[in-house]
């Protein structure tokens, strides 16, 4: 006779729970396709992610013998570990970011997952993948998952990450063991950027004060934040001890903690740049186009959630509602969806209000604690952007997990609340979802359209990478004639220093910079102080200078060498001491005009 189970239904490897991720999966090998090797920019920022752990790699000693502003050791010796057992390339690190990339959606997807159900988890998902991970919107690279412009930053936000989500199967499991697993995570993210430790602290102690409210277990509580301390404080110690090896207590110490040392102790922050950045360059401006598009969203809400009401069985009530969907998709597709996060701040406070209302409501096994604490963790790493919340530049790491918290909220939790009040959740859902589509797709096809230009090759190998061409700018093609350049004339030994940045072009051309400081902009000069830097330059003396043009204005200076403030008395040196050999393009540091000039050092110079 046969069993029950022999007559059951076939499964579909769609009706899988787990059939969502493999369509995040297609889609993250197709958008890794499309971008392959456009993502770093050949100028600003990313050479120093290669150059630095290719220098560590070979016996130098981060902030000792090669010092770095953007953020703490972690993420540097990391990759160094990673050139030393694989091989020095930009490849190794591409790998390493689509493994960490790959891993990171799995972990959301699942979290995501036991929140909701597989829908909501598999627009989140696609969402990170299609406006995250791959994206370019502006004429610099760096801001995406594969390279960014600083790992610290991508790396953190990693971590961060799998300790929210150990916090939250700590404090609905009550296991000690989740505790030390996001201690070492916090440890960890301690030394790659403070904006990110502080949101993952904010989101850590949410976590405390709920497990210390539901459960009223105060030993465990504290027994957790032991062990939580301790956890944190191991890796600290390892990289504590590493560096004593060649420095005192103190100078070891400060290496540990350098990411904090622009925030604490100079003044970096306050210049236009990062004014601009935080939205204080014009506040009411910000703080008005935030409001507005809650707002607007809100109305859609609103009415969307009142057609839902209707009875799908009345011809007129279909056409209304079908009518108003294709109206929202309509607006949708000519909304510029660059601007999409400004609402951020707002939806992730909202959807944190709606959570705490509803945790003491439901039982314990129940109860939301992932998305909560995530949603604070993402509204404390909003922070970092002020009154300008985007998706786009710092918020491709920073603004990621509000975005997919807002999803979450007006996929799954509000659909929920509403259906209490009549209305159609499938509906409700539906037109949200498409709209949510319309927008992954949009700013899909924007980022394509960005990287369409890039069809030039700097470098060689597994160091490739594909720049834009001249007509979108000449700084690709430039740089690889001056490669060309340095490998036909120069000595393979001789030295050199790009200015006022460009390391990039040291480590494809594998040339060592022997001065310490390798960016001359005005938030290093403020950090490390423009005549200690000048001094140690002067004290290297590299075999060959390399001016690459480089607008300034952001900083709100004038170009490199142009003001006493800003590179001129080391301009006066380098002009007095070295002798021009080869100029490519325009004459660099003039005018808009781009262009590399080589300078030799004169045989007589001191």
């Amino acid at each position: 006779m046969n069993s029950p189970s022999d007559h059951k239904t076939p499964r579909w490897p769609w009706s899988s729970l787990w059939s969502g991720l493999g369509l995040v999966g297609i889609i993250f090998v197709v958008a890794a396709a499309l971008t392959w090797r456009k993502w770093p920019d050949v100028l600003i920022d990313f050479g120093m992610q290669l150059y630095l752990p290719w220098k560590i790699s070979t016996g130098s000693v981060l902030y000792q013998d090669v010092n770095y502003l953007t953020g703490g050791p972690l993420s540097q010796y990391f990759h160094a570990l990673l050139f030393k057992c694989f091989g020095v390339s930009l490849l190794t690190l591409v790998v390493s970011n689509l493994v960490i990339a790959a891993g990171l959606l799995v972990l959301i997807y699942r979290r995501f997952l036991a929140a909701s159900d597989r829908w909501t988890a598999t627009t989140i998902c696609l969402g990170i993948v299609l406006v995250f991970a791959f994206g370019r919107y502006s004429n610099i690279g760096n801001f995406n998952y594969i390279t960014p412009y600083c790992h610290e930053v991508w790396h953190g936000l990693a971590l961060s990450i799998v300790a929210i989500a150990l916090l939250s199967s700590w404090v609905a499991k009550q296991r000690i063991s989740f505790a030390m697993g996001a201690g070492l995570c916090a440890g960890l993210v301690f030394m790659t950027k403070p904006d990110v430790f502080i949101a993952l602290l904010t989101g850590t102690g949410a976590a405390f004060i709920l497990c210390g409210l539901t459960s009223r277990r105060a030993d465990f509580v504290l027994k957790s934040l032991a062990i939580f301390v301790l956890g944190a404080v191991l890796p600290l110690l390892g990289f504590l001890f590493y560096f004593h090896r060649t420095e005192g207590w103190r100078d070891s110490l400060r290496s540990v903690s350098f990411a904090w040392v622009p925030l604490l102790g100079t003044s970096v922050s306050q210049g236009p740049f990062y004014q601009w950045c935080l939205g204080l360059d014009a506040p009411g401006l910000n703080i008005r186009a935030m409001l507005i598009h809650f707002a607007v969203i809100g109305a859609a809400i609103v009415v969307t959630a009142v057609l839902a009401r209707r009875k799908l069985d009345v011809s007129a009530n279909r056409m209304l509602v079908v009518g108003w969907i294709a109206l929202l998709l309509a607006l949708a597709s000519g909304f510029d969806w660059v601007d999409c996060g400004r609402s951020l701040p707002l939806l992730d406070a909202a959807l944190c209000l709606i959570l705490c209302v509803k945790y003491r409501e439901l039982s314990p096994g129940t109860r939301p604690v992932f998305p909560l604490l995530w949603g604070i963790f993402g509204l404390a790493l909003l922070t970092k952007l002020g009154l300008y919340s985007r998706i786009w530049h710092y918020g491709f790491a920073l603004a990621m997990p509000a975005f997919a918290v807002a999803i979450y909220l007006l996929h799954w939790l509000l659909p929920q609340v509403l259906e209490k009040y009549g209305v159609n959740r499938r509906v409700f859902r539906s037109a949200v979802w498409l709209v949510l589509m319309v927008g992954f797709v949009r700013l899909f096809l924007q980022s394509q359209s960005a990287y369409r230009d890039q069809t030039v090759a700097v470098g060689r190998g597994a160091d490739r990478i594909i720049a834009s061409n001249e007509q979108a700018t000449p700084a690709g093609a430039a740089i690889q004639s001056a490669l060309v350049w340095l490998e036909t004339n120069a000595p393979p030994e001789a030295t050199l220093a790009v200015l006022p940045e460009g390391i990039m072009v040291n480590y494809l051309a594998r040339r060592t910079n022997p001065a310490r400081y390798f960016v001359w902009n005005p938030s290093e000069l403020a950090a490390f102080g423009q005549d200690k830097m000048t001094t140690a330059f002067q004290a290297a003396a590299p075999d060959y200078v390399m001016l690459i043009h480089r607008d300034a204005g952001e900083y709100g200076v004038n170009y490199f060498g142009r003001e006493e403030r800003f590179g001129l008395g080391l301009m006066q040196w380098i002009q007095k001491n070295y002798e021009p050999v080869c100029l490519i393009g325009a004459e660099p540091l003039r005018n808009s005009s781009f262009g590399i000039k080589i300078l030799k050092r004169n045989s007589v110079a001191k």
